[in-house]
């Protein structure tokens, strides 16, 4: 590990990267790679011995280490099969909170091995998602309990997949893969996937601030799913916590229109078909009644974003085609951001009546690009103010014919000694009457 630690040296005059052999070895890549994945194991079994003794379930030592197995299989999206029934809509907020342990990881292992070249982020990235495939496996094949089963396969390629992504976003500021990548893209690339992502998050935030809003509205019914004793209303809430991004993901999809449904519910903006949901105080926050008329008006959001995202186009483009390239990155960035994020949102939900949760990611795509372009091409066709003309600077107070001050040099007091003003710029003096001075 000490190779690991210590940063790599400085190259001497040539100013070259380091060369191959100050890497850290394999050995000290697969133990770095090591310590994100036994952290994240450890908080799962903490985390679910918590609630199991919250509810009163099995807390020995080896029950934890089972179902922090399960947990942590769940944390990289893997789907499980419990008592014969499917479960593949999983809590994306560990998923989360697990990516950013991971990236956080492979941030520092960069950091202190000097690391920033595009191909050794690959190889570290490689390394992370690779000892997380393997322990994905292993814990699948052995330590999960008998009524959970999980498919090694897909264990080892959701770890992969979620571990590799994250230790990528980890080593992107470290090792410059961001710049690498667009390195031979036109200029108008990088703006238009700063606008996207920042469009993705704007739409997130209304989708997350539309749940909250119903759930605050639907308290009475938070209330009643939330259990009678201490440890049901626990559980259901640290439950609902960890659906919330799930949720925002579903509350984003309603507000653009094609909605969501749970089973035989499925709700949006134009229509409601009604049908049973599970008792967690999070699905409170789904309408099961007739469609309410202002819904309408909140398909103007999604409207009112992509006019945000194409002023946010504006000044990266100088004339109108270009502003239009931009806005078409950020639109293809929203929307393949969007059907992504739709695909993670839902899953299997055993085979009853819940089965499943759907958030129809390829609709959704389709509903968020044309918002975007519309929006956004109503907002580039404006004219810029930065590409307008520039206000001309104050202008001086222009000087008259006629000097609009007093100059000091004309003034009386500011005469020099000894001369005598003969101009006449200067009042006349009073005459001095003699007669006033005779004495009678």
């Amino acid at each position: 590990m000490s190779s690991l630690l210590s940063p790599l040296p400085l190259s001497s005059l040539s100013g070259d990267p380091a060369g191959d052999d100050t890497r850290p070895g394999w050995g000290a890549l697969i133990g770095a790679a090591c310590v994100p994945a036994a952290v994240s194991y450890l908080t799962a079994v903490v985390a679910l011995a918590m609630l199991a003794a919250a509810g009163g379930a099995d807390t020995s030592v080896a029950g934890a280490a089972r179902a922090g197995a399960v947990g942590w299989l769940a944390a990289h999206h893997v789907p499980l099969t419990i008592d014969g029934a499917p479960l593949g809509v999983l809590p994306l907020l560990a998923t989360l909170l697990l990516g950013a342990l991971v990236a956080r990881g492979a941030a520092g292992v960069a950091i202190r091995s000097g690391i920033h070249r595009p191909a050794d982020a690959g190889r570290v990235a490689g390394v992370i998602a690779g000892t997380h495939g393997v322990l994905g496996a292993v814990l699948a094949l052995v330590v999960t309990p008998a009524a959970v089963t999980v498919d090694p396969a897909q264990a080892t390629v959701g770890c992969v997949l979620v571990a590799g992504v994250a230790a990528g976003l980890g080593l992107a500021r470290p090792c410059g893969l961001l710049p690498a990548a667009l390195r031979r893209a036109p200029g108008w690339v990088r703006p238009g996937l700063v606008a996207g992502l920042w469009g993705l998050a704007v739409l997130l935030a209304a989708g997350l601030a539309t749940v909250l809003i119903a759930l605050v509205a639907s308290a009475p019914e938070v209330a009643q799913m939330s259990g009678s004793d201490a440890g049901s209303v626990f559980g259901l809430t640290v439950l609902s916590v960890g659906y919330l991004p799930n949720a925002a993901i579903a509350g984003l999809s309603w507000l653009v229109g094609p909605g969501l449904s749970v089973g035989a519910l499925w709700v949006s903006p134009l229509a409601v078909h009604a049908g049973p949901v599970p008792a967690v105080p999070l699905l409170a926050a789904l309408p099961q009644g007739p469609v309410q008329p202002w819904w309408d008006v909140v398909l103007v959001v999604p409207l009112l974003v992509g006019v945000a995202v194409g002023r946010r186009c504006v000044p990266a483009g100088g004339d109108l085609p270009q502003r239009l390239r931009v806005l078409g990155v950020a639109a293809m960035v929203l929307a393949f951001s969007s059907a992504v994020l739709g695909a993670l949102a839902g899953g299997r939900l055993g085979a009853a009546a819940f089965d499943p949760v759907d958030v129809p990611f390829g609709t959704l795509a389709v509903a968020v690009l044309a918002t975007t372009l519309l929006g956004g091409v109503a907002a580039t066709l404006l004219p810029s103010p930065a590409a307008g003309t520039a206000p001309s600077p104050p202008e001086r107070p222009s000087t008259p014919e006629g000097p609009s001050t007093p100059d000091v040099s004309d003034t009386p007091d500011h005469h020099e000694p000894g001369k005598v003003d003969s101009g006449t710029s200067s009042p006349a003096l009073p005459e001095f009457d003699s007669t006033a001075a005779t004495v009678d």
